[in-house]
Formats: C-alpha cells, structure tokens, sequence
C-alpha cells in the first residue's frame, strides 16, 4: 500500500536519523529507514562509544536537543570526562609526543573558532564546506589527534576540532542513541523500519518514490546516504572489539587510548572500554587506505585487522589474550565498500554541489555525504544532521530552524 510523508530517508549513520527526529520535532511525517545488514557481523555493536568533543556537545547538541525535548540529552546517558592519553609503541620511533604533557598546548580560542565555524554553518553549511580545502601545519599531537578522532585531509578544520577534543572529550553508545531517536519518532507521527530492501527510485534526475519491500511510498523531500550511481572506495572506517574477562580492566574506564599505527597502517588506533560491567569489552578502531597490492577489499580488510591485532598486542600487552576475540564489523557489501563506512582524504565540496545547492544535489533530495563530515569525526553525525534538516526545512520555506541558541 502506498503511503505518503513529508521526508522518506534511508541509510546505516545517525546523521539521517538524527534529521528526521529533529523534523519530526516540527510537526513534519517522516519515515527512517536503517539499511544496516541483519548479518551479524555487519551493524556496529550497541556500546560502541561515540566519540564528541565537550565543546560540541555542550555548545551545539545539548542546546538542541533541549530545545526538542528537554529530557532528550539525560536520556543519552552521556559519559564525560574522557580522559585522552597517546600511546607510542615501544619498539619503534616516536610518532609523537606520549601522555597528557602534551594536552596543555591545547589553544582555547583555536576550540572556540572551531565551535564558532559549526554554529555559523548549521543554517549556512557552505562555510564550513568552504574551510575544508584550507591548509594546516599541524603539530604532531595535532595530526594523531585529528587523523584518529575525524581526518586528515581537511586541514584547518581537523587541527581545530584535535584542539576542541584535547580540551575535553565525551561518549555516547550508538546503540543508546539509535534507540532513543527512533522513541522520539515514534512518538511525534514519525516512523522507522529496519531494512536493507529500500531503495529511492529515479526516473533520470526526478525522485519518483522509495520503495521499501513490496511497497512504493511517496516523500515531500527524501534523504540518500547512498547517492545514486556515486562509489568512493579510496578507504574505509574499520570498527573492532574484543571481549574482556569479568573484573578485567586493561586501562581506566574514563580513557580513550591513541595508538600509534604499525608501518603498514598510516592512522592511529583508538582504543576505549566500553561502558556495561557485565559484558566488558574494548572497542577499536581506525582507518585504512587500501594496500594497492591486494586484489580485493575483502582481503584488504582482512590484513587491517591483522595488522590492528599485531600493534595492539605489543604496545598493549595487557590486551594480548583479550585481542585473541578480536572481531570486526564487516565494512563491505557485494565486494564494495558500504556507504557509511566510506573513507577518502580528499574532502571538499564537489562541482556538484552550487553555492546555494551544497546539500541538495538532484531536485527533492538531500546528500546524507559522509565525506564531507567525516573530519568532525562522530561530532559530524549529529553537526550534519541538524544541516540537513535545517536545508530542509528552508526548501519547504519554513522559519523555524535549528541553531544553538533558538532551535
């Protein structure tokens, strides 16, 4: 049966999800659909933590979100007070410098311009698009910081944001977050579904409908993470975790551990406990840049993974019997890297995209473009999310949009 909303999206990221919760927020019908595999193996493991920086949290999601419901941020059960300590490998040269020696060097107004771009761009995002070309020279914690926590391809604005998280880092679990936007929907005539049989339907440039399974539905406006006839496999994000033994505590639960990377891998690992104390565990992960000498993704992904084993087991030996569980989310669908997991340095606004059509690529959809945040690491989720549906809400010619001190 064909049913009709005002926005009809699809994808495995928040950045989507996070959209449609704010726009049901104003009244508008939305359906999410999460294209996450049912495989397991597939989808990111509940605890996995996010990490935000406190500047964004405090001065952009927690303003919003308290504006849509005020109870929304307890709900997230934000952990704070991570604590980031650089770790060296010992058997190889100084990547940079070790412990929190380095964390006072942190710049408060380089934090504060930071913060001061993101807010600007939630109703003007060609600023921030427009600050991802320009060049940083950045100091060797800076660059293991913004290669770990977002990338480092997009020069000043990764150098600002390692600024913003040496000054204070917080942690949400994906799961937490995914289960309290889809009640919020739920709730204000919005829906979500689980299914990887979604798809928009094109007819040349015009949106024609989305189909979920068996049926056709009809949208004001849609959201694509995956654009139509687009493929980006330079890289790929690569999300591991390995199980503790009960009373097991590696390092201290308010840490988030950077490692540097073995020879072969060119991006630090970030290593965190999870939060649940009746199933410890650590979750990792990191980038990687496809070895041109391996003939397939899949292959690929299985050598990162050795490669992340073999560093952590020596630079952490604490871990090495815990890394012999050591599983990763598979990041690949039919031999080709799936769209959120999607990972390149070359980040800047497309041809595509015209100054005043920076997310909205074809007539009545909206880009759900992973590259073009993924230097704000997981603050871009939430950052992109409140852009798209601010983008939106401006094509439906509505007022009311989402900044961080009127939303």
């Amino acid at each position: 049966m064909k049913r009709h909303f005002d926005v009809i999206g699809s994808g495995e990221g928040l950045a989507g999800l996070f959209a449609c919760s704010l726009l049901a927020s104003r009244k508008l019908r939305c359906l999410w659909v999460d294209t996450t595999p049912k495989t397991p193996g597939r989808a990111l493991w509940p605890d996995t933590p996010l990490l935000l920086t406190d500047a964004f949290l405090q001065g952009i999601l927690a303003p919003v979100c308290s504006r849509v419901d005020p109870r929304m941020m307890a709900r997230l059960d934000v952990q704070r007070r991570i604590t980031i300590r650089l770790v060296d490998a010992p058997d190889g040269p100084q990547a940079f410098p070790t412990g929190q020696g380095v964390m006072p060097l942190a710049s408060r107004s380089l934090c504060e311009r930071y913060l001061s771009l993101l807010r600007t761009s939630l109703v003007r995002p060609g600023r921030y698009l427009r600050c991802l070309g320009r060049s940083a020279d950045p100091e060797p914690w800076e660059l293991a910081l913004a290669s770990v926590l977002g990338g480092t391809g997009a020069g000043r604005v990764a150098r600002w944001r390692a600024h913003a998280a040496a000054m204070g880092m917080s942690a949400v679990a994906a799961g937490t977050v995914r289960d309290v936007l889809r009640a919020w929907m739920a709730t204000n005539r919005s829906e979500c579904a689980l299914s990887t049989d979604a798809q928009i339907l094109m007819h040349g440039r015009d949106v024609v409908g989305f189909r979920l399974e068996d049926s056709v539905h009809a949208g004001q406006r849609y959201l694509a993470e995956d654009m139509p006839a687009e493929r980006n496999d330079r890289g790929f994000h690569l999300y591991g975790q390995c199980r503790l033994a009960p009373g097991m505590k590696p390092f201290d639960d308010g840490e988030l551990l950077i490692v540097s990377p073995p020879p072969e891998l060119d991006c630090p690992i970030a290593v965190k406990t999870t939060r649940d104390p009746d199933t410890p565990a650590v979750s990792i992960c990191t980038r990687v840049i496809p070895d041109p000498g391996l003939t397939s993704c899949t292959e690929t992904v299985s050598w990162a993974s050795g490669m992340v084993v073999k560093r952590l087991s020596r630079v952490l030996p604490s871990l090495a019997q815990a890394l012999q569980t050591f599983e990763v989310v598979d990041p690949l669908e039919e031999g080709a890297v799936r769209p959120w997991f999607r990972f390149t340095r070359n980040i800047h606004a497309p041809s595509l995209f015209g100054v005043r059509r920076y997310i909205r690529p074809l007539e009545k959809l909206f880009a759900i473009d992973r590259d073009k945040y993924a230097c704000l690491g997981d603050d871009g989720d939430f950052f992109w999310g409140i852009c798209i549906a601010n983008a939106i809400l401006k094509d439906l010619g509505r007022s009311d949009l989402f900044t961080s001190t009127g939303a």
